[in-house]
This record gives structure tokens, sequence and C-alpha cells, in this order.
């Protein structure tokens, strides 16, 4: 636990209140230079294994999307692509890298970032290349042709908890008990009892839901920035009432060095906080937005119509053909790299990813 974190919101709480969790999430993931997200580098930790990171196959995929789109979209001479929380860049590296002809003079890559250490370390890996620029905020960005995309990012957005009582709902705040952080029940404001309606026709009593609050205001400026083409949004969350009723309990959890946790109050810092994504309110944000939004896909039928399962069958005739012919070596690493493309599209796990997309 970060002890300048833990002073920084004891002092917070001391002067306002207990503290609605969206705002403990973005002191504790995004203050600098002590948030998670400010002292953890994509790339060095094991809190950042995403499709991109466990095999270039990935953003090969989506390099075949992106593709579709540029043609459909007339093959423009310039087609952007602004990716918001990219990370180390390994989506956009792998989609590079399968470039040529026109569309790779077309193709411009944008990388969206608050966090100035996240766009050094991407600076660092293609800062060399005209192909690339750099913003802070989608806002920054304007007229693009071609794709918003986000990649395992609405699911770190902060969130506020609520949860259901006998009298009523109450939300989940932060407060100091005897010096240490706890959970406090507080009286749910009048700004959100619309929006927290229908979960609680869905709830019982000792039930918990988040609610973001800040995906409508993303999801406006992602329309903004696009004069023509889609936004793409992966990740991980489901739709109403299922993402209350599969999980009464909430679907906020920490990572920490990959494993699990339930209790952000005692990893201050140290640890990654997320919840499921709820695709029913982004569908709705996009239509406000004035986006067409598609048919949703779980990642694994998406990335089958993408032609993944040409590759798992590519691998393992190469697979057999090495085994054939006694390369042992060339064998296993065949195999291996086969089953981390197969995970990409695995049922109970990153193939139950949900995919959407919204049309401008």
């Amino acid at each position: 636990m970060s002890p300048e974190l833990l002073y920084l919101l004891r002092r917070q709480i001391r002067t306002s209140g207990p503290m609605r969790f969206d705002e403990f999430m973005n002191l504790v993931l995004y203050s600098d230079p002590h948030g998670y997200y400010r002292s953890h580098v994509p790339g060095a930790d094991s809190d950042y294994r995403t499709s991109p990171s466990l095999t270039p196959w990935f953003g090969r995929l989506v390099y075949k999307h992106l593709v579709t789109t540029w043609e459909a979209l007339g093959s423009p001479e310039t087609f952007t692509v602004a990716e918001a929380g990219a990370g180390n860049g390994d989506l956009a590296a792998s989609a590079v890298a399968e470039a040529d002809g026109a569309f790779s003079e077309a193709l411009h890559w944008v990388f969206v970032d608050p966090v100035d250490t996240v766009a050094g370390l991407q600076k660092s890996r293609f800062g060399s290349a005209s192909r690339f620029a750099w913003a802070q905020d989608l806002s920054e960005l304007s007229g693009i042709t071609g794709v918003v995309l986000a990649n395992e990012v609405l699911d770190n957005f902060p969130f506020r908890i609520f949860e259901v009582r006998s009298h009523g709902p109450v939300e989940v705040r932060v407060d100091t008990v005897r010096h240490h952080l706890a959970e406090v029940p507080f009286p749910v404001g009048e700004e959100v009892e619309a929006l927290i309606a229908p979960a609680l026709d869905h709830l019982e009593e000792g039930d918990r839901f988040e609610l973001r609050t800040n995906v409508d205001r993303w999801v406006v400026q992602a329309a903004k920035v696009l004069d023509r083409g889609h936004l793409l949004v992966v990740d991980y969350g489901d739709l109403e009432p299922d993402i209350w009723t599969r999980r009464p309990s909430g679907s906020m959890v920490t990572y920490k060095r990959g494993e699990l946790g339930f209790d952000p109050l005692q990893e201050v810092g140290d640890a990654d906080i997320t919840a499921h994504v709820n695709f029913s309110s982004l569908t709705r944000a996009a239509q406000d937005a004035g986006l067409k939004p598609g048919p949703l896909q779980t990642q694994r039928d998406w990335l089958q119509t993408l032609g993944i399962k040409d590759v798992v069958a590519e691998y393992r005739r190469l697979e057999s053909k090495a085994q054939a012919e006694a390369r042992h070596g060339d064998y296993l690493s065949l195999m291996s790299e086969r089953s981390r493309v197969e995970m990409l599209a695995g049922r109970g796990g990153l193939g139950d990813y949900l995919v959407f997309t919204a049309e401008r």
C-alpha cells in the first residue's frame, strides 16, 4: 500500500467527508506520481495480460478488420486509428507490421493516453515513424476518417458502487474508521436515482452493482472525433439485466501481479481496479451521441469472421510437418503459439469478451 496515497485519501476524507468510489479510483489509479497507472509500466507487470500482449495474431486479425473498414469507406487517402489506453502498443505494432500497399500509405495511428510515462514508452517504441502521433485526450482530435478503438479500456473507467438495503438503496463510499479505510453506506443522491432504478428492479437485499457515469462523456467525445468510420470497443461485460443478475455481489475486482482480489482498500496504489462494462448503457450512449450501434458479438465470433480458424488450421498443418520431420523444437514452438491463438477465442476466457461497434 502506498503511504503517500493513503495520506492523500485520509486528508481528502477529513476535508470533504466519505469519498465516492469513483473519486477513490481516480485518486488511487491516476494521481501523479503514486497512482497505479503512473507507477506501473505496461509490459513490465503481469497485470497487463491483454489479447494483444498474448499473441501478435490479435493485432494481425484486427488489421484485417481495419483494411475492410478502409475499403468500405472508399479507400480514403488518410485512415486514422485513434487508440485509447494502448498500453505498450502491442496491438498497434502487430497491426501496422501487416500494412502494405495503398492502405499502408493511408494508415495513421494516434495513441490517446493521459499518462505521460505510458506515452513515453510508446514514443520510445514508435516515435521515429511518421505514421504515429500522440494525444492526451480524444478532445484534442477532430475530423477523423477511420476508427476510434478501445481494447480493454472501459473496464478501468471509474465507477460508483451501490447496495440494495431493506429500506432502499445506499451508495458505498470510502471513509476512515479508527485510522483505517473502510466502506460506509451513504444516502443515494437525487442525481443518480433514475440511473440506478433499472438495476433495483432485478436485485435483492444485500446485492451490489456498479454505475459508470463518465462512459457517456467519452462516447460523446468519440462521436465528435469521427467524421466517417466507427467506434470499436472490445471488453469484458454484459447486457442488462444480466450485468446485474449474474453477479449479484457486483463485478468489481482487483488485479495485482496477475492475482485476483476483491478488496481495493487493502491494495491502494498497488493493484488495478476493474468492473464489467455495461454494454446496454454503452449502446444508449452511442445512440444519444448520434452513432449507429451494430450487432454485439463475442470476441470469439468476431475473430472467426476475421479468419482465426484458418490461422489455427495452418499452425496444425505446420505442427504435423515439423513432427514428421523430427524438428521437435519447431513443433513445440508452433504448438505453443497455436495454443495462444486459440486462447483469443476460448470459452470462459478472452473469447467471451464482447465486441461493440457504432458507426458515424
